[in-house]
């Protein structure tokens, strides 16, 4: 029997009780929490018991206005099954090339109201038995059933109010009402095929997520937190591993010159759907639909949004179409993070300056290609950083008040000027124009650590990790890093430990886990883990360290040869001069690494602003020339 239009049915099958409703799933009485997608997965089925449903019509039905392929359906069927404690078909048929059929010995009942009474923690309904269900009752039950309801209903009601308001309180005390401190936005899930659709989906999701970060009491997940996820899972899974109170999903698709945008804000504690919208505009339109959609979600956050914060959501960086997609694809490319990527970002960058010389947002992605093409050693400093440097300062003359181009002038002046003070006021100017900028405390934190704060520089990674996400290997790695250069070696050891057991095959915690290793004196762990780290990632800065651990152990002749395959390869591709200084320090050849020390030097190689705290350096401490040079750097002695 189907429910009649606008009757609230609940059903019961098993020892299960489904309230559609209420989107909850009861077992023996206690209720269990389902993810939205598997939660509608559940109804459709429950509502077709015993007829068979293809799995086009499921997908249709579950993922409206969006493309998602079979693997999607089976994984929420499979999860289901799960939570019926068994991998069997006891109420879940699969329909082999068709789809999938719910039988269960099913009851539907109507309860009296729509209130749930609520009691130890376990909700009970006052249901009344359904006509059809009622005819067969016993006479006796049925009247023995209704003077108990009315007997007690009345005192039911009065526990429920005061249960009612007591929560109501409690919750109104430690939480406001629908409070949301911190959200990911999701990369937009591209619907049409190619690359160069894909680039503008992420891209204009960094864009969105730039907008509703300006805005100072939210903590947007930067798009680095969540681009290594599986774009399949449900959102609200994804939202849970990210730690955030809601996640905004959606899709985009560009089609005979219409800009599709599909978007909906989700609570993440309860899967509830906060807001959603669809954007339909011309492709050229695009700056409309950017702005509606950053202040619609922001509203459906913030619903009392008003004055600077809402004109920052709609700020337009710039009014050039092709200049906005020039730069979308620039952030695409960037975010890949490898050399290749940063090159082509740069050139979709320069297409962006190029069309609208004062585009801010486009100069701050250029400083920061050509900021990390030299820290990573792929470039030499004295080309690249300059040119981060000219870019930063174009930002800031466009836009004074752009937290990412101070962030990255603050880098430069620490990096490549040796102006600690000016780095300093840099960061700080970043992080009071936007608080939430995880780049900004990340990139503090080193400049903090190589001044000798170090308890300062714990403080800002762990600050940055809060903002990027708990998925952030890089910044969970560069924590370890940090404990490294603050000398606490076994917290170092202890935390590089954990994220390796993350991601063995993460090439940089290795590294870093052997030099913490290196400096507590366990030379054979250090040398293990910094030849892992060499096979997953043959550069220059992990030969260095390796050929320095061994040098320390004593195996000189294998630390020569490191060092000569450094020296070679320095004539065919560029080689910081500080690698080749640190393999040199390792086997005791002081003169020479301070004479590699002082190419570097020569160059304005960026680790330079680290000479007085790097790990590797202590036998050179008191070298007369070391010392010069740690004046020249800056360095106070």
């Amino acid at each position: 029997m189907e429910a009649a239009e606008n009757t609230r049915v609940i059903y019961e099958f098993g020892k299960f009780v489904l309230d559609p409703k209420e989107k909850t799933l009861f077992s023996d009485g206690v209720p269990l929490r389902l993810p939205a997608k598997e939660f509608e997965t559940l109804v459709l089925l429950v509502e077709h018991n015993g007829h068979a449903l293809t799995k086009e019509e499921m997908m249709s039905a579950i993922w409206q206005d969006a493309f998602v392929e079979e693997v999607n359906l089976a994984k929420q069927i499979s999860r289901l099954r799960k939570i019926f404690n068994t991998d069997e078909e006891e109420f879940i048929e699969t329909l082999p090339k068709h789809g999938y059929r719910f039988s269960a010995d099913l009851r539907r009942t109507v309860p009296i109201d729509d209130e749930p009474v609520i009691l130890e923690k376990r909700t009970v309904q006052r249901l009344r038995l359904s006509v059809e269900n009622e005819v067969d009752a016993p006479t006796g039950l049925l009247e023995a059933r209704r003077t108990f309801l009315t007997k007690y209903r009345f005192a039911v009601i009065v526990l429920f109010v005061v249960l009612v308001a007591a929560v109501v309180v409690w919750k109104w005390r430690i939480t406001p009402p629908g409070r949301i401190s911190s959200v990911a936005v999701l990369p937009l899930r591209s619907l049409s095929q190619g690359e160069e659709n894909n680039a503008v989906s992420v891209g204009l999701t960094d864009a969105l997520i730039t907008r509703l970060g300006s805005l100072k009491h939210l903590a947007v997940r930067p798009i680095g937190s969540v681009r290594s996820l599986n774009g399949s899972d449900d959102p609200v899974e994804i939202g849970r591993k990210l730690k955030v109170d809601a996640v905004l999903d959606g899709s985009i698709q560009e089609s005979n010159g219409k800009l599709r945008i599909h978007a909906r804000l989700i609570n993440t504690a309860n899967g509830d759907q906060i807001w959603a919208e669809k954007f339909d505009d011309n492709f050229t339109n695009v700056f409309d639909v950017e702005d509606r959609l950053s202040e619609q979600a922001a509203r459906a956050l913030t619903p009392t949004l008003t004055g600077e914060p809402g004109e920052r959501l709609t700020k337009q960086y710039t009014k050039n179409a092709a200049a906005f997609d020039a730069y979308l694809k620039g952030r695409y490319y960037w975010n890949k993070r490898n050399e290749e990527s940063f090159r082509r970002a740069v050139g979709y960058f320069d297409q962006a300056v190029a069309l609208d010389p004062d585009y801010a947002l486009a100069y701050a992605g250029l400083a920061d290609c050509y900021i990390l093409l030299a820290v990573w050693g792929t470039e030499p400093p004295n080309i690249s950083l300059p040119k981060a440097k000219e870019a930063a300062l174009k930002a800031l003359a466009a836009d004074g008040d752009l937290a990412e181009a101070h962030t990255s002038l603050a880098f430069i002046k620490w990096v490549y000027d040796w102006d600690f003070a000016g780095a300093g006021a840099e960061f700080d100017q970043a992080i009071k124009l936007n608080p939430n900028y995880a780049t900004a405390h990340h990139w503090r934190s080193y400049y903090l650590v190589s001044t000798g704060r170090s308890d300062e520089a714990i403080e800002s990674i762990k600050h940055a990790q809060e903002l990027e996400g708990p998925l952030s290997l890089g910044i969970m790695t560069d924590i370890g890093e940090i404990y490294t250069w603050a000398r606490q070696y076994d917290a170092a050891i202890d935390h590089l430990s954990e994220v390796i057991k993350i991601e063995p095959n993460y090439a940089i915690a290795h590294y870093c886990l052997g030099i913490a290793y290196l400096k507590k004196g366990m030379l054979r762990e250090s040398i293990a883990e910094l030849t892992r780290a060499r096979d997953l990632e043959n550069n220059p800065r992990v030969s260095s360290a390796l050929g320095f651990a061994f040098g320390a152990d004593g195996e000189t002749e294998k630390a020569r040869q490191i060092i000569a395959e450094l020296e070679g390869l320095a004539k065919q591709q560029y080689v910081s001069p500080f690698s080749i200084s640190l393999a040199h320090a390792g086997i005791g050849e002081n003169d020479a690494a301070v004479d590699w020390l002082e190419k570097a030097y020569a160059e304005r190689s960026d680790a330079m602003a680290i000479l007085d705290v790097h790990p590797f350096l202590e036998s050179l401490r008191d070298n007369p020339r070391f010392i010069a040079l740690e004046r020249k750097v800056g360095f106070q002695k």
